[in-house]
């Protein structure tokens, strides 16, 4: 999740006493099967069930060519080799095991050695995704607090329960070192993978039972979407925390994904085979947030090198982030995977550099005027309690985030802090509503933008132009300020933009079917582009980086989108949800939420950030 959110926070807030609380069932994840299948090189067996997933192993040479085929719905599927995975197979004479085949529910398997010393050829079928469901007791939505010892906001992770983790497998107790390395591999599974939790269920399920481990070897596993699983087991966590693959003190749990490098380090393992081809864009932001995070939690310097000692004895130094084949004979992570190592190096360092620094804080205006400060933001009041004619809309802040204002839907300011008032909308008789306010760099004045976009300027805010009397498809929703002050963009629920002054238009939706309206726009600090977010969390950016968005995380639920903010380095941004959850993706800091009543959050502002809206 790039920070795959990737954080955000639910705050289930009780009023009064709750009389009846129903009991909330979802569906598990399919019932996993195996079966260990023999004798197939002297013809067809048949598995007992539709197989979802292949592992081959034989005893010989790992340059034997051994093929497979199935029967399934289809009829019988032709002869493909299989692919001799390095994380399993034991280079001191065990047997050679082949990385994962997805299949379409095979009924019967056959196999056959085209060349090479395999003997002993036997295939473990695996059913990850056609077994029977059972309903479950669904836990209550809930995220993990801000971690108190690291910048880096840590990504969300999908846990074993979620993808489905039969944990009558695991063997063992864990155990824990302190973590000072970071190694990347592949799974040498298939590219395009359509159900990537059935295939985490299938490698977990081979490494217990295929090769006698105590659990799946690898601490997270990252898919092509960017969504990061939770690896090894570790330990029971406390509700609402996302698991950190660690003890309560820190020290991570010693996987089996690097032999005589397993101690001490975190193997961070993607979907897929990246022999002949590279990750995506989305996967390598997954595993590049995963990496800032452990890097920075642990304070390992990701373009270091550190001495180590290999399972031979010799001593080499080694990157502190590095590919599975630096530590053992292997061709993992793959080649191509392999030599984008110095480049995820660099955009690591540049993610946990950003991460300091930066965003120190924020705050969250709800409808009804409350105002809440996280981080360092201070608290400068709010309307709570007070009257007022209309709902609050938005909020901008001064520079130096000394004040705020807040705008009524009816036009009204108020001001707090240093936020001086400059004038408002309040006696004016409107054509539409205003609906976005926007400070100028100088904090000395606002704009504010109707629903038929028309402009009204206050104190040091000048006039570049409007939509005012111009034929608009849908209503304006927000607006943003360049860097300079002397212009800005508008943006329409279409995703429609409007250019003004010396804003400069680098594109819109305007061909894109959209899911949800348009709720709210962004605009890089340096004015080099913006990003606009859809009720339903969906992130649009142009000419400027995509670090993710809401659907991408995955959630069961979410309220919808109501702002977002950009971080001031163009490396991330804030998403605020309805109900006053804060989801994170880049170099966004997350500093908390605070949960409010359905569709009342309305806007954030953020701390040693240019505010923009």
């Amino acid at each position: 999740m790039q920070k795959l959110l990737l954080r955000s926070l639910f705050v289930l807030a009780v009023v009064g006493l709750v009389q009846f609380a129903p009991v909330r069932m979802a569906w598990a994840a399919p019932a996993t099967r195996a079966a260990l299948v023999r004798d197939a090189t002297a013809g067809a067996r048949a598995v007992g069930f539709p197989a979802s997933h292949l592992g081959v192993r034989w005893t010989g040479d790992e340059e034997a060519v051994v093929e497979v085929r199935t029967l399934g719905p289809g009829g019988w599927t032709d002869w493909q080799p299989v692919t001799v995975d390095h994380d399993l197979t034991d280079a001191a004479g065990g047997p050679v095991i082949a990385g994962l085949l997805r299949v379409d529910r095979a009924e019967k398997i056959e196999t056959r050695v085209v060349s090479g010393d395999a003997r002993d050829v036997e295939v473990h079928a695996i059913d990850t995704r056609n077994g029977p469901k059972r309903l479950v007791r669904a836990k209550p939505a809930s995220a993990t607090a801000s971690m108190a010892d690291t910048r880096v906001g840590q990504p969300g992770v999908i846990t074993r329960a979620q993808w489905g983790a039969d944990e009558s497998l695991r063997r063992s107790s864990p155990s824990f070192a302190p973590i000072k390395r970071l190694i990347v591999h592949h799974t040498v599974t298939g590219n395009g993978d359509p159900d990537p939790a059935a295939t985490v269920r299938a490698i977990y399920t081979y490494h217990v039972q295929g090769n006698g481990w105590a659990d799946i070897g690898y601490n997270f596993l990252v898919d092509e979407q960017g969504r990061v699983y939770e690896g090894r087991y570790s330990r029971r966590y406390a509700a609402g925390e996302v698991p950190t693959g660690e003890d309560t003190s820190g020290r991570g749990v010693v996987g089996a994904h690097a032999g005589g490098a397993n101690t001490g380090s975190v193997g961070i393992a993607m979907l897929g085979t990246y022999t002949s081809v590279g990750p995506t864009a989305n996967a390598l932001n997954g595993l590049q947030a995963m990496l800032a995070w452990k890097a920075d939690r642990h304070d390992i310097n990701v373009q270091a090198s550190a001495t180590f000692t290999r399972s031979d004895g010799a001593t080499v130094q080694l990157p502190n982030i590095s590919g599975h084949r630096d530590s053992v004979s292997t061709s993992c992570p793959g080649q191509v995977l392999y030599d984008m190592l110095p480049g995820i190096r660099d955009r690591v360092s540049r993610i946990i550099a950003s991460a300091h620094g930066l965003t120190k804080g924020y705050w969250t205006a709800a409808s009804d005027g409350r105002v809440y400060a996280f981080g360092e933001a201070p608290f400068h009041g709010s309307m709570e309690g007070k009257r007022m004619n209309a709902p609050v809309i938005a909020m901008t802040t001064t520079p130096n985030g000394g004040g705020y204002w807040l705008l009524g839907s009816d036009g009204g300011i108020f001001s707090f802090g240093n936020a001086v008032f400059h004038g408002s909308t309040g006696g004016m008789r409107l054509n539409k509503p205003v609906v976005a306010m926007a400070a100028t760099p100088t904090g000395n004045g606002y704009w504010l933008v109707a629903s038929d976009g028309g402009i009204f300027t206050f104190g040091d805010a000048q006039f570049f132009g409007s939509m005012g009397g111009k034929p608009l498809n849908k209503p304006v929703v927000g607006m943003a300020p360049t860097r300079s002050g002397f212009g800005y963009w508008l943006v329409a629920s279409d995703g429609g933009i409007f250019t003004f002054g010396d804003a400069a238009f680098y594109g819109s939706t305007g061909s894109i079917k959209l899911n949800s309206p348009i709720t709210s726009m962004t605009a890089a600090s340096d004015g080099s582009g913006y990003w606009m977010v859809a009720g339903d969390g969906g992130v649009f950016a142009f000419n400027v980086p995509f670090h993710g968005s809401v659907p991408g995380l995955g959630l069961s639920s979410f309220a919808g989108s109501s702002a977002m903010r950009a971080t001031s380095t163009r490396g991330g941004y804030y998403v605020l949800g309805l109900d006053g959850s804060v989801y994170t993706f880049g170099d966004a800091r997350f500093h908390g939420a605070r949960a409010v009543s359905p569709a009342a959050a309305r806007d954030m502002a953020l701390l040693d950030a240019p505010p923009t809206s």
